[in-house]
């Protein structure tokens, strides 16, 4: 099933890119005293389309051939508009470092990725004209190499026309020798806002065209990232001057924790998770960003004693950035659970395998710390939003439980939630997966 869906995501990605279209004028209500934010840039690559074709795996060797024609295709219409046969359809990706700050308000230099399309003319490039602004916040990760500074990430490609800017977020990047604050809804929310507009005073310094008449400002992203992008989409609407400025129109995410609370009470509830990497992420930031209400306890507390056996292991792959989410949740699987039977499934655990007795107990003065710390990060309370937001979900995602997108609709309403429900009950991945191939065909 994942590779039926990873094939068609890739298909529609390409289709999506080569049909994107631009058109002329730019409507920039920004003043500019306002958006001088200082960047520096560590690399500029334009590559032609042909370079994901060539780099498909040979198990996916049969979607070449189709991949090829609708490049062709879209190359050829452009062709005929400037009376050149020999274009080829390209990107533009710039790493770039800005300014921001961490959870405890020190300045730090952040990367991020401001991504667009364009043409090769006779081997000279040419930027083509963005339609909109995305900003696109990325999945969980673990491994740097996953970064958008260091990968060609899918989410770059799936929103079409667009000037998309991608953050590595703290611990990624530039800064990966630092902890990544995992649920920190509003340290991020600040962090993703001075990398856009750091990353659109880059793109007015290097595109002299600008932006396509009546653009607008679009939030997007899947899994960690959605909850991201509503944070983001908070800012925005608590700061009514800046959503204004930035021509802000609306949110399209998936599968998102945007109320960690209801996403820990789940996975208590259920009493077993699928991916279990979250806790140690959850438990780092949580213990880092709020050392005032966890003051008392340490991390040691939060676990059970075969985690404590195996915790040092697990936290250097998580400090040393080298191992993506699947090699750390093997080594719960492998060597911390220790309770089987039939209702599990092969990637889930029981928490009591992860947990203490304390943890596990809501009642427990370091339980009901962590849920303090959760709190400050709910997306369900403290605001009332202004712009529309589309969610996706499933009935069967065991990651993200299904309870984070209702909870929404519940705070907010249908006037400003739209709820989309994945008509088949797949997980976490699908989910993400199905909404991908969604923005590519629908848009925003």
């Amino acid at each position: 099933m994942k590779k039926i869906f990873f094939l068609f995501t890739i298909i529609m990605l390409v289709i999506s890119i080569i049909t994107a279209c631009s058109s002329d004028g730019d409507n920039l209500n920004i003043p500019e005293n306002e958006l001088q934010t200082a960047y520096e840039v560590k690399s500029d690559i334009q590559q032609p389309m042909s370079v994901f074709i060539e780099n498909i795996p040979e198990e996916y060797a049969a979607f070449k051939a189709p991949m090829a024609n609708a490049v062709s295709l879209r190359e050829k219409a452009i062709a005929q508009e400037i009376g050149n046969p020999d274009i080829k359809l390209g990107f533009r990706k710039i790493t770039y470092l800005y300014p921001s700050t961490d959870a405890n308000s020190k300045s730090l230099k952040l990367s991020a990725v401001a991504f667009w399309l364009g043409y090769f003319d006779n081997g000279v490039w040419n930027d083509l004209k963005p339609d909109n602004i995305c900003l696109m916040e990325h999945y969980t990760i673990t491994s740097d190499l996953e970064a958008p500074s260091n990968a060609f990430s899918f989410e770059m490609f799936v929103t079409g026309n667009t000037l998309t800017i991608m953050p590595d977020y703290i611990g990624y990047g530039a800064t990966k020798e630092l902890p990544h604050p995992y649920l920190n809804h509003d340290v991020c929310a600040i962090n993703s806002i001075d990398a856009l507009t750091a990353g659109y005073d880059l793109f007015k310094e290097k595109v002299q065209s600008g932006m396509s008449n009546g653009w607008k400002l679009y939030l997007a992203g899947a899994s960690q990232g959605a909850g991201n992008a509503i944070a983001v989409h908070k800012y925005l609407d608590t700061h009514p001057e800046l959503s204004a400025k930035w021509n802000f129109a609306s949110s399209n995410c998936s599968s998102g924790p945007y109320n960690p609370v209801v996403t820990i009470d789940k996975y208590l509830t259920d009493g077993k998770v699928a991916y279990p990497v979250v806790f140690p992420l959850v438990m780092k930031t949580m213990f880092s960003s709020y050392p005032d209400i966890m003051k008392g306890f340490t991390e040691e507390m939060a676990y059970s004693q075969n985690y404590l056996a195996v915790k040092s292991e697990i936290d250097n792959m998580i400090a040393g950035k080298q191992h993506d989410t699947s090699a750390i949740n093997r080594v719960f699987i492998e060597k911390v659970r220790k309770t089987v039977d039939e209702t599990l499934a092969d990637d889930e655990i029981y928490l009591a395998d992860i947990l203490s007795p304390e943890m596990l107990d809501k009642e427990s003065p370091i339980c009901k710390a962590l849920y303090q710390c959760l709190e400050k990060n709910d997306l369900t309370k403290g605001w009332t939003p202004v712009h529309p937001m589309t969610l996706h979900y499933s009935t069967r995602d065991m990651v993200v439980p299904q309870e984070n997108s209702l909870a929404m609709l519940e705070a907010f309403g249908e006037d400003i939630v739209t709820l989309n429900k994945s008509p088949l009950p797949v997980d976490h991945t699908t989910t993400c997966s199905l909404w991908m191939v969604n923005l590519l065909s629908s848009g925003f």
